[in-house]
């Protein structure tokens, strides 16, 4: 009986230790599967809103009207028009915020919609630490960075993504928006099911995101790694420290798409699974306490009854044994390795079999419920990347209609090019031919035959350069500068366009200094446009006055007013982009005069710039700098 009795305990202690092994090693299995599918959700619930705000960011960097603003920033006209974008974009954020910061002024603008505030919050120092992430991603050059910082000034930590501000290949700025960091460590660290830590670091192991903002490592792309908080901080085992490093190197190089393993943090053994976020060069953490997610207890009462079943079973035939105990392991073997490959048809289980058959039937039920797990976390990872790929697909489209519209300009200013080129050709040709017979016969024309001929050359010239899309304004060397004096010009102007027009255009001379160092062709161009403009939109009949002033900031400006219909506010600040006009159909034009003003009054230094109130006409301006010679 002793024998017996001591096989039949060592049996059941046998039994016991082998269930207590299945049941962690089904334990641990399980947890890989849930730790992989977890660690694939949370990659996914965490890149959404930061890919939306980068994408609306690297749109908004793409604004000619933000770029063009943030290299003449004191042109009121384009400060006007770059705070309307950049509210339309804030207003879209999630943040309902956004930042600009140009590296010419080193100014930094920011607005949340709390303060109404159109002008820059501090200037940036390239020696003060705290504004060493401007630099430092200006240095990078990366197309956008996301950093984890505090600014100071503003008394305000977030989540900033950072889009460098590019004319072509030459840095202008940093601008983007930025994720409250208390809500979004919320967001993507706040889990339902408890047991569940996640943190993320980046490809230095620095810590930035964790449920304790002590641990986070601020504005670590601009400090060496000595002074970065890393996963040292909660990992103190090295062989802990160095798998974690050793996975973000082989997720860098896609050698794998998921790394788990179990380690310990602040002495507790948890699973740990890391997936790459590429997008944002981070790294997803999430840490799986099997002991709250599956709690060993939970087997407890199967175990009981399991030793139950055994001691009678043993007491029995070696059939029954057979029954009633390996035929139901076996099958709880053969679902376990099931399960591990992911594959959630079980083999049939016979619930007759006593306490294991109920057994059989808790594990088929856990198993489903993982499985219904499994399919909602695979649901929900669908249904984010869904919602990535439509974003996308919008944000393409929108740039596809970016693209058509600048070809349909394109396709414009060739049609002009080519219209104008041709009765040029015919003028000129014309030209040379009286110029050959004037020599003869009248050469008192020559001059006046000259003229004509070079008026023609300088329109041939403009139209080549418009041709070209956006004028370029810094090739000074185009311009043919002389010394003249702009009272004897626009009195002549004045003289000729009133004949011209058969309207009376008065000209009010200044009595001071009127010389000037100018293209002499280019500004009566310019005069010209504005009294043209100003004829076709004011009743027929109506005096246009010219007047020449010296204006308080030093320079002398031409103004052209007229008893129009006046100007919208809103249309005053386009009045001078091109192809822009007045809403009057019945007047005709191509929107390109006055875009011309402003040009050659920026080709000479100066600003083109108009006051109108509706129903009492407007005033045009073109201001040229006050000097002689250079």
């Amino acid at each position: 009986m002793l024998i017996i009795g001591s096989a039949v305990f060592c049996i059941a202690i046998t039994t016991w230790l082998a269930f207590n092994s299945i049941a962690e090693n089904l334990a641990e299995r399980l947890g890989a599967r849930f730790a992989e599918k977890q660690v694939l959700y949370d990659k996914s619930r965490t890149l959404e809103p930061l890919i939306r705000e980068v994408a609306l960011a690297r749109q908004l960097s793409e604004s000619r009207t933000i770029r063009k603003w943030s290299e003449d920033e004191q042109n009121p006209a384009l400060e006007e028009e770059a705070f309307g974008k950049l509210e339309s974009y804030r207003k879209h954020f999630g943040d309902g915020s956004y930042f600009l910061a140009i590296a010419k002024s080193r100014h930094y603008y920011f607005e949340d919609g709390k303060v109404q505030v159109k002008h820059f919050r501090y200037t940036l120092d390239p020696s003060n630490p705290k504004d060493a992430w401007f630099f430092a991603t200006i240095r990078r050059g990366a197309a956008y960075q996301v950093n984890v910082a505090p600014d100071v000034n503003l008394n305000l930590t977030k989540v900033w993504i950072n889009v460098l501000l590019r004319d072509r290949d030459r840095v202008i700025g940093v601008l983007g928006t930025g994720l409250d960091l208390d809500k979004f460590i919320h967001k993507v660290t706040n889990i339902p099911q408890p047991g569940i830590t996640n943190l993320f670091v980046d490809r230095n192991a620095a810590i930035q995101i964790y449920p304790e903002t002590r641990y986070i490592s601020f504005s670590s792309f601009t400090r060496p790694k000595e002074q970065q908080h890393s996963i040292d901080l909660l990992f103190k085992r090295p062989a802990d420290r160095a798998w974690v490093r050793q996975s973000i190197e082989r997720l860098t190089h896609h050698d794998t798409d998921i790394a788990t393993k179990f380690v310990y943090m602040n002495g507790k053994r948890y699973l740990a699974g890391i997936a790459a976020l590429p997008e944002v060069g981070w790294f997803d953490i999430t840490l799986l306490d099997l002991s709250v997610i599956m709690p060993k207890r939970e087997f407890w009462g199967m175990g009981l009854a399991i030793g139950v079943s055994v001691l009678g079973l043993l007491a029995i035939l070696a059939f029954t044994l057979h029954r009633l105990v390996l035929h139901p392991v076996s099958a709880m073997i053969e679902a376990t390795e099931r399960i591990s490959h992911s594959d959630f048809e079980l083999p049939i289980m016979d619930s007759n079999y006593g306490e294991l058959g109920h057994l059989a039937e808790n594990f088929k039920a856990m198993a489903e419920r993982v499985h219904q797990n499994q399919n909602m976390l695979e649901a929900e990872l669908m249904n984010r990347t869904s919602k990535i790929s439509d974003t996308m697909k919008i944000l393409e489209t929108a740039l596809r209609q970016e693209r058509e519209n600048r070809q349909i300009q394109s396709n414009l200013l060739t049609m002009l090019e080519h219209e104008i080129r041709n009765p040029a050709a015919v003028i000129s040709n014309t030209a040379q031919m009286l110029n050959v017979l004037a020599r003869e016969k009248q050469p008192d024309w020559q001059p006046r035959i000259e003229k004509i001929i070079n008026s023609v050359k300088r329109i041939s010239l403009l139209m080549s350069t418009l041709s070209e899309g956006d004028i370029r304004i810094t090739k000074d060397s185009w311009l043919k500068r002389e010394t003249g004096d702009l009272n004897r010009i626009c009195s002549e102007i004045a003289s000729t366009l009133s004949q011209l027009h058969d309207r009376p255009i008065r000209y009010h001379a200044l009595t001071g200094e009127s010389r000037l160092w100018a293209d002499w062709h280019l500004v009566g161009i310019a005069i010209g446009n504005l009294v043209d403009n100003a004829v076709k939109y004011s009743p027929p009949g109506s005096p246009i006055h010219i007047s020449l002033k010296t204006c308080e900031t030093g320079l002398l400006c031409i103004e052209v007013a007229d008893s129009g219909p006046g100007i919208s506010a809103e249309m005053q600040s386009r009045i001078f982009d091109k192809f822009i006009r007045n809403n009057e159909s019945d007047v005709p034009g191509t929107g390109i005069g006055l875009y011309l003003v402003r040009w050659i009054a920026q080709l000479h230094g100066g600003i083109a710039d108009v006051t109108s109130v509706r129903g009492e006409g407007s005033t045009f301006r073109l201001c040229l700098p006050h000097r002689e010679s250079r």
